[in-house]
């Protein structure tokens, strides 16, 4: 799986906590720039609006909860991603019994 995106959608939340939005914009663009397929685009723009919503709203005591909830999503998507990419059936090489 790649975490990767985890990790940086972490870090912008950081970045945000810590009133450095330009370090958060940065790491969003890197998020938009490294992304590889539909899921991870999703899981970019959930992680912006994490950070939207912890930034520019006060939820009070659900803050936790969005921000848990939000990075569960973005799990979700990243293990999402892998069960749609192609797993290699080759046991051998051609001709050997293998399948391909």
């Amino acid at each position: 799986m790649d975490y990767t995106f985890l990790f940086i959608i972490i870090l912008m939340l950081f970045a945000v906590k810590y009133n450095l939005l330009l370090v958060a914009g940065g790491l969003f663009v890197l998020l938009i720039f490294s992304t590889k397929s539909k899921y991870l685009l999703l899981a970019s723009v959930i992680g912006l609006v994490i950070a939207a919503l912890t930034k520019y709203i006060d939820l009070g005591d659900y803050t936790t909860y969005v921000v848990l909830g939000g990075l569960f999503a973005v799990m979700v998507l990243i293990s999402r991603k892998d069960a749609d990419a192609p797993q290699s059936q080759g046991f051998g090489p051609p001709g050997m019994g293998g399948m391909y």
